[in-house]
């Protein structure tokens, strides 16, 4: 079993790549008769990373986000399977090349520092740690997956402010398109990750008898997140669209990446399992 999983662990990163390098023949190549061969692919690739966190949970009994480094692939697991759900439900295919570099990103970087070893902490093998921890990283693939449409709005639009009518304006969404998604794709965010911080305070409250704690990855993620909900309420009060909707989406997803990566690597938290 340690043996398949650890060559799944390997095949995944060339499986996304595979998707990345289908998605750029399509959109930078036209190679458009190669459109029908995208849901077959991402369906084998959710079912294969779906088998690979299924033998990591019966021969290691640990959650997928045991470490930073697993929760990086289930981060790339859960942008594919968005955007998988996206692609299904509206036909669209010209943001695929964009999502599914983001999620390779995520993928290699967990599969370079991929380890077989079993799980000694209780807490990660604890069901409802398992759902704030998923519901939180769902969560946050929602704003990434916004951060990203935001991205493509902006390139769209200085592309048709510049008159600069190339391969890329000709591929992307409507401005219309990518503004409704980053929006719905932060609402879902907003949504997933308060659920999954009101759990994480909740169980707080039943460990050490506090609802809050002064700890730098819990100070992080509620502050990011406040920042959020604050940025929504603004844009839907005074009607806020467009590019300025785009610049919060991506100043939060800044905010939110660079928090992680102090917390991680020069703050200590009681959030280090590893």
């Amino acid at each position: 079993m340690k043996s398949f999983g650890l060559a799944l662990s390997y095949l995944l990163p060339a499986l996304y790549f595979c998707a990345v390098l289908l998605y750029f023949l399509i959109f930078f190549r036209k190679k458009k008769h190669l459109e029908y061969l995208t849901t077959y692919f991402l369906g084998v690739l959710v079912a294969v990373h779906v088998v690979n966190m299924t033998i990591r949970w019966f021969a290691l009994h640990v959650v997928p986000v045991s470490t930073v480094f697993d929760a990086m692939s289930f981060l790339a697991f859960a942008i594919l399977v968005v955007y998988f759900i996206i692609e299904l439900s509206i036909k669209n295919k010209a943001s695929g090349f964009f999502i599914m570099s983001f999620a390779f990103v995520a993928e290699v970087t967990s599969a370079i520092n991929y380890n077989w070893k079993p799980e000694t902490n209780e807490l990660l093998t604890n069901t409802p740690f398992a759902i704030h921890a998923s519901l939180n990283i769902v969560g946050y693939t929602a704003l990434a997956l916004s951060a990203i449409y935001a991205l493509l709005y902006i390139i769209q639009n200085r592309n048709m402010k510049l008159r600069r009518f190339n391969v890329i304006y000709d591929q992307l969404p409507a401005l219309t398109y990518l503004e409704m998604m980053s929006i719905r794709s932060v609402l879902i965010g907003i949504v997933l990750t308060g659920f999954g911080l009101m759990l994480g305070h909740y169980q707080t409250h039943q460990v050490f008898d506090k609802i809050w704690l002064s700890d730098p990855k819990v100070i992080v993620s509620d502050l990011v997140w406040l920042f959020y909900v604050l940025g929504y309420i603004g844009a839907r009060v005074f009607r806020w669209r467009g590019r300025w909707m785009a610049y919060l989406s991506l100043s939060g997803f800044t905010a939110l990446m660079l928090g992680g990566v102090i917390v991680v690597f020069f703050a200590d938290s009681f959030h280090e399992f590893f």
